[in-house]
């Protein structure tokens, strides 16, 4: 005759709590042996071996409504739902890889300061935690040899460009109202220019080429406004737009209307 253990003995020994005993037979995934007339539930090494089965299935990712499917299966393909589960995992360590570096990020950005205008850190996370989708959009208006060039950087370089990004959108942000034109907000302008630079080295054409596709770029931001939140309001936005426009005009990439 088999071994007959009560809740409490086939709790200690299978080292599973007596809650979880309880649930798992309220959903119909182990049921004791038998009831006593008492209603006291009685288990068996059956049900050891079950639970067992219970337990390994969940070490390896398994949901209980998915163990319920699988320990009720007849025949069980075991490679195929293996496989399958060994690609949900790798889905979710990828998941976890992108919020650590995001977190890493994050801790670069507030390295020198606590505090940090909640529109710049939100902007500048967003370029990380949206990596993969950015990269799609500017499929449609720039060469794909071009955005690898500019995603595929050290990581290090990468958080310490964001930090740079940071420190300057902050500058930006207290010199808003200033003349676009001052010597002050144009040094500004030109610290923007040097992180691009170390970005993408030919920054200059791909200014270029962003202009040429004006309007097709316009709309497509307009398009999809959570894909890059700005890191100023709407009247920093227009400020800082007509500083920019006046380095471009220096630099040669916009033309004055007097020549």
């Amino acid at each position: 005759m088999s071994a007959q253990y009560g809740i409490g003995d086939f709790s200690k020994k299978t080292n599973t709590t007596v809650r979880t005993l309880h649930y798992y037979d309220e959903i119909g995934l182990l049921k004791p042996a038998f009831l006593s007339d008492g209603g006291r539930r009685y288990y068996t090494d059956a049900e050891i071996v079950k639970l067992q089965k219970i337990v390994t299935l969940k070490y390896l990712g398994y949901s209980l409504e998915e163990i319920q499917k699988i320990i009720h299966e007849k025949d069980w393909n075991l490679k195929q739902s293996i496989q399958f589960q060994r690609g949900e995992m790798i889905k979710k360590k990828q998941q976890i890889e992108q919020m650590i570096r995001t977190l890493d990020h994050a801790l670069t950005i507030i390295e020198d300061n606590q505090t940090i205008d909640a529109t710049i850190f939100i902007s500048l996370i967003n370029s990380i935690q949206m990596e993969n989708e950015h990269r799609e959009f500017l499929k449609e208006l720039i060469p794909e040899i071009t955005i690898n060039e500019i995603y595929n950087i050290p990581e290090e370089k990468h958080k310490q460009l964001s930090k740079r990004t940071a420190n300057l959108f902050t500058n930006l942000k207290e010199a808003y109202g200033q003349e676009p034109s001052s010597t002050s907000v144009q040094h500004l302008i030109d610290e923007l220019w040097q992180i691009l630079n170390d970005l993408y080295p030919d920054t200059k054409s791909l200014i270029e080429t962003l202009m040429e596709k004006d309007e097709e770029l316009t709309q497509q931001l307009d398009d999809s406004p959570v894909l890059f939140p700005s890191a100023f309001n709407a009247g920093e936005e227009k400020w800082v737009g007509q500083a920019l426009e006046i380095y471009f005009k220096k630099m040669g990439l916009i033309l004055d209307e007097n020549d």
